[in-house]
Order: structure tokens, then C-alpha cells, then sequence
């Protein structure tokens, strides 16, 4: 099995500029993925004041620029890939928002131990690109005072079977990226033993995106 750095490596060879340049596009042209929106539209009914927020594996940023545009304070992207974090800072520097913006690459469970506390964390369709969920949640769980949003794939069998055939590909690209498909049941275990109760949940196939909150 490829190392965490290995895996953060190949991640950055596969989400490269060119997929980035692709998917910003489509943002500009038809805003947030289906899966992102409904997270967007999960976080905003929510009644709390929130001002700062981590984006784990932030892609181009469509969920920061959301909470900035609502008023949210700061973000921190956190992302393997160098190619979407020079998209999301570019956007950034277009829009004004340097200095309510930071960028960090690498591995999100050595990065998220050196900062602050913050209001969200929201990790979109990225445990499924992480060997140890485990790690990746806690870690999370550690950080958020208010809420956690993330996206996910489906488990079972059909599940596992695309999963296969997506190893398969990176195998025979010499890459040593791997997609993963953890047990629904376990992700919400670990989240509810860390002291956060699902709050919304919605099912963008085959995507499970959800919101949490910390319980008091």
C-alpha cells in the first residue's frame, strides 16, 4: 500500500491544472456540482453565526467563495493538489479577497494540528481520496466548534466494484493515487462519538452529503 505522502503525491499528479482549469469553467459557467450545492444549500439554512471556515481538499473553491459572498469572515484551503489551489487563489485575487484567504498544501492531518480552532469544516468528496478516514475525521472534529459538512459515496457492493476499477486505473498509470469507499455507518459512528448529531442529510447520487452539528 502507497504511503500518505505517496498518495498526496499521486493526488497532485491526477488533479492537476488542466482538470482544475476544466472544472472551473463549469463553475463559472453553471456554479457549484450538484453534490457541492447541496451541501450549499445545507449550510445556509443553518442558524449560526459562523465566520470561518477550513475547506479540506477545497478544489477550486466554490464552497469558500459561498461563505465569503455570505458574509463568513476567513477561509483556509486545504489541498494536495497544487494545480486547484493556484486556480482557487487566482479567484481569490480577482475577487479582493486576499486577505481573508490561505491556501496550504499537503496533507491535511499534519496541517489541520497547527491551526486554530474554527466554525466549519467541510470536507466535499474527500474521505473517499484518503486511506485513513479515521485520522481525516478526528482530526476534523477537532477543529470545528459549530459544524462539519461533508460529501461521500454510497457503500456496498456496486460501490466497491467502481472502486475497483478506479485502482485499476491508477495501477496501470503508475500512479500511486487510490479512491477509496469507507462504510457509511462508521463515518457517522465517528462523527456522533466525536459529539456532532446529523443535523441534514440528502442523497445526490451516489453521493451522501450531510451536515452536522457539535451538540452542546
Amino acid at each position: 500500500m502507497p504511503s500518505i505522502r505517496e498518495h498526496c503525491c499521486g493526488a497532485d499528479r491526477f488533479f492537476d491544472r488542466i482538470k482544475a482549469d476544466k472544472q472551473y469553467r463549469q463553475y463559472l459557467k453553471k456554479g457549484a456540482r450538484k453534490a457541492t450545492a447541496a451541501l450549499i444549500n445545507q449550510l445556509s439554512v443553518l442558524d449560526i453565526n459562523v465566520k470561518t471556515l477550513v475547506d479540506i481538499g477545497g478544489g477550486i473553491g466554490a464552497l469558500q467563495w459561498w461563505f465569503l459572498q455570505q458574509g463568513g469572515q476567513r477561509t483556509i484551503d486545504i489541498d494536495a493538489s497544487s494545480g486547484y489551489l493556484q486556480i482557487a487563489r487566482e479567484h481569490a485575487i480577482r475577487q479582493g479577497w486576499q486577505g481573508k484567504t490561505d491556501f496550504l498544501e499537503g496533507d491535511c492531518t499534519e496541517i489541520l494540528p497547527q491551526l486554530d480552532e474554527v466554525d466549519i469544516v467541510t470536507l466535499d468528496k474527500v474521505i473517499c481520496c484518503y486511506p485513513d478516514y479515521r485520522e481525516i475525521l478526528a482530526a476534523t472534529c477537532q477543529k470545528a466548534t459549530t459544524c462539519i459538512a461533508l460529501t461521500y459515496p454510497m457503500d456496498g457492493p456496486l460501490a466497491q466494484a467502481v472502486r475497483n476499477l478506479g485502482v485499476l486505473f491508477f495501477k496501470l498509470r503508475g500512479n500511486p493515487f487510490r479512491p477509496y469507499v469507507h462504510r457509511v455507518a462508521e463515518v457517522r459512528q465517528i462523527l456522533a462519538e466525536h459529539g456532532f448529531k446529523r443535523h441534514q442529510h440528502q442523497l445526490v447520487f451516489p453521493w451522501h452529503a450531510e451536515t452536522y452539528l457539535r451538540e452542546s
